[in-house]
């Protein structure tokens, strides 16, 4: 196989669940939805799931840190291979995690590395041996794994909603009645107050990024906040009036 994507480990929990989500997030991408695929592993003895074969998933029993089953996937002609945390409860699945890195090194293949670390203490560690992508093991999201292969650096953006290290989505009262989006993201923007995501509609359904051009009816906003720069309701409001005056004015 060539520009293929291999998956080392398997989730200590509902593996099957998780192949099936993760896979299928892998071949709703039309840049991906023919390529091969290859699971590493000791889980699967008695064969792959049929919903997996049916995906065209392809099953290696063994183990990346053994260099016999390293070469038995072409590993150095993979596009992507994603190192799964073996327990990712566990900080000592790290160790595990770091010694098939550290083997990726060796072969000159830690750049095409996502792998999933379970202490944050550890991650400047996968990073300075060159592993490209580093992230936390997200179970109910496997989709942050195929956005961290499609559009690396945004598991970071992900991560850190996830977290709220740095940023907040945070819900304001902003009553519109038929105003533009534009206007809505300009005013915030403008008092370096956040940038809006989404809004409530009078019925309660959260519309997610709509169109600038959009007319908006809405009775609250979501908006991505620093945690160091929270405004407050009535910021927001403030904020929105004076843009809104403004424009009227010009």
């Amino acid at each position: 196989m060539n520009d293929h994507i291999i998956i080392v480990n398997t989730p200590k929990f509902d593996p099957d669940i998780y192949f099936n989500r993760l896979i299928g997030q892998v071949r709703a991408n039309p840049a991906t939805k023919k390529t091969p695929i290859v699971l590493l592993n000791n889980h699967y003895l008695d064969g792959l799931p049929m919903s997996l074969e049916h995906m065209g998933v392809n099953f290696v029993e063994g183990h990346a840190n053994h260099e016999s089953d390293f070469k038995l996937t072409n590993m150095e002609q993979a596009a992507h291979i994603i190192v799964l945390a073996d327990d990712e409860n566990n900080d000592d699945s790290d160790s595990l995690s770091f010694d098939i890195c550290y083997r990726m090194k060796e072969h000159g293949l830690a750049y095409r590395v996502i792998v999933e670390c379970v202490n944050d203490e550890n991650r400047e560690r996968f990073k300075r041996i060159g592993v490209k992508t580093v992230i936390r093991p997200i179970r109910s999201y496997p989709e942050v794994l195929v956005r961290a292969m499609e559009s690396p650096g945004a598991e970071i953006l992900i991560e850190d909603m996830f977290t709220g290290t740095n940023d907040l989505i945070m819900r304001f009262p902003l009553w519109l009645e038929g105003d533009k989006w534009q206007e809505v993201m300009m005013a915030m923007i403008a008092e370096n107050l956040g940038t809006p995501l989404a809004y409530i509609t009078k019925e309660g359904k959260v519309c997610v990024h709509p169109s600038n051009l959009d007319n908006v009816y809405a009775q609250s906003i979501l908006m991505l906040v620093r945690t160091d720069n929270v405004p407050t309701d009535t910021q927001v409001k403030d904020a929105f009036s004076v843009y809104h005056k403004k424009q009227l004015s010009a």
